[in-house]
């Protein structure tokens, strides 16, 4: 407790058994406050009560003087934007722009303005509350910072390769815009800007130089960058006018069924990946992530992200799990939470796994591993020749192209393939997913169906592993014949 009332600490006096805030302004504010120290009531008979709100009381004065300092300068920063709409969010009044609050009832006009009368007539918190209040001037070159931090939360499990792809995109998207429409403000860019983007990735999109997706891609990421501006200083949706929400680049007619990628020949793969012939020249883990991503049609990159704990090799069933980890060492995201799944290992998998019980550290969180291995596969001209007639390339992700090939001639279903896949069940079935998931062994078994042989070990026949699931379905009392 203050036992002398006539003394300030701290910034606080009391006066009676109240406590005051009595504090000196800062001398570079001068500019902006004439009064040489602020005297206000606490409106607490507690210390601890009146030196938090002294707090909050200083904050919101810093907040006030930084706006009218930078307003005098001619400057508008998000941060001066913040610390008005922090100063509304303090007396609970939202902001809303003018033209809103001109066609409310004019009572409601009338509570905003009795909110101000013991605010000084110089304060932001004026223009805010009478919906006055500039946006900031945030040129599109700077969205690339903005929009990831209103991704803030999405991005918290990504690691460092994959937080690199996602950033790049938008990076690119407003290096683009700046070269071939112009740095500027983000509440400046007019539709006739947004055409001239278009225009430019249309164009080369018919020069054949890029394709549809390609083009189409770069128009959604600019839309994106101006929908963050929106989003990070909450302008209603009434005020949103984002020049590029109806462009689109459509396919053209010889698009619309070609594949971008072919499926891999499944004798290629059982010579190439399964077997290892022409990978001499790899490093083992290199090898070996190419053998387990072929063997289980896994996406390559959850493959080499595994962590040590995710490998269960001395399980009755081996295999690994794949999931999310949203902090630590390992952290890394998965494409969708239909991605989330065990993945059994049979024979060439296994066995290459058996040779990395830890994992991948060499490729683990990092981007070089496709690069290296395409490259390889390029440079020695392993890949095979796309036939004549066909339109499309061939990498190392079209092995999950194949895994599904292989799969639909083992007569699987297409709720069997999604649960290999990692593909949503409710969208194959169209319709919420009701019963239970198949357990380990089950996914053994189905994995089994598409494995290849090894010199050491042999998968049992189709109808065999059929004649086991139907076995296993009737001891849980399902009937199947």
């Amino acid at each position: 407790m203050i036992a002398v009332e006539d003394k300030c600490i701290e910034g606080i006096e009391r006066r009676g058994k109240v406590y005051y805030m009595r504090w000196r302004v800062p001398a570079r504010y001068a500019a902006v406050e004439k009064r040489k120290e602020i005297n206000r009531s606490l409106k607490t008979r507690d210390i601890i009560e009146a030196k938090a709100n002294l707090a909050v009381a200083q904050r919101s004065l810093l907040a006030d003087w930084d706006f009218r300092l930078k307003e005098a300068r001619g400057e508008t920063t998000p941060e001066t934007f913040d610390a008005a709409l922090e100063m509304l969010r303090e007396i609970g009044v939202p902001y809303r722009p003018q033209k809103e609050l001109l066609a409310d009832p004019i009572e409601k006009l009338l509570a905003r303005i009795e909110a101000l009368e013991k605010t000084d007539t110089q304060s932001a918190m004026v223009p805010a509350v009478l919906g006055a209040l500039d946006y900031p001037p945030v040129n599109f070159s700077e969205m690339v910072s903005i929009i990831e931090e209103t991704n803030k939360a999405n991005l918290a499990g990504k690691n460092g390769r994959q937080l690199d792809e996602w950033r790049n995109k938008y990076k690119h998207a407003a290096k683009s815009f700046c070269e071939i429409v112009g740095d500027k403000p983000v509440l400046e860019i007019t539709e006739q800007d947004a055409m001239k983007y278009k225009r430019h990735w249309l164009t080369r999109r018919d020069s054949g130089e890029i394709s549809t997706n390609h083009a189409d891609k770069r128009l959604r990421f600019a839309r994106q960058l101006v929908d963050a501006f929106y989003n990070r200083f909450d302008m209603p949706n009434s005020e949103r006018k984002n020049p590029f929400k109806e462009l689109k680049i459509e396919k053209t007619a010889s698009e619309d069924n070609t594949p971008k990628k072919l499926s891999l020949p499944v004798t290629w793969i059982k010579h190439h990946l399964i077997d290892q012939n022409g990978l001499e020249g790899l490093n083992e883990q290199a090898r070996d992530i190419a053998t387990i991503s072929a063997e289980c049609g896994c996406r390559q990159s959850e493959i080499f992200d595994l962590p040590p704990d995710a490998i269960h090799l001395d399980h009755e069933f081996p295999h690994i799990q794949l999931a999310p980890e949203s902090s630590g060492k390992y952290k890394r995201q998965i494409k969708n939470a239909a991605s989330k799944r065990p993945v059994m290992l049979h024979g060439a998998a296994l066995e290459a796994m058996k040779r990395h019980p830890k994992g991948f550290d060499r490729y683990r969180g990092k981007k070089t591993y496709p690069g290296t291995v395409n490259n390889y596969l390029k440079d020695r001209k392993l890949f095979p020749e796309v036939a004549d007639g066909m339109a499309g390339k061939y990498t190392l992700s079209c092995t999950r192209h194949t895994f599904e090939d292989r799969m639909t001639k083992a007569k699987m279903t297409n709720e069997e393939r999604a649960y290999l896949m990692g593909h949503s069940v409710g969208a194959v079935r169209g319709r919420p997913v009701y019963g239970s998931m198949p357990d380990l062994e089950l996914r053994a078994l189905y994995q089994e169906m598409v494995a290849f042989p090894t010199a050491s070990w042999s998968p049992r026949s189709i109808q065999t592993l059929r004649a086991e699931i139907d076995r296993l379905a009737e001891e849980q009392g399902f009937r199947v014949s």
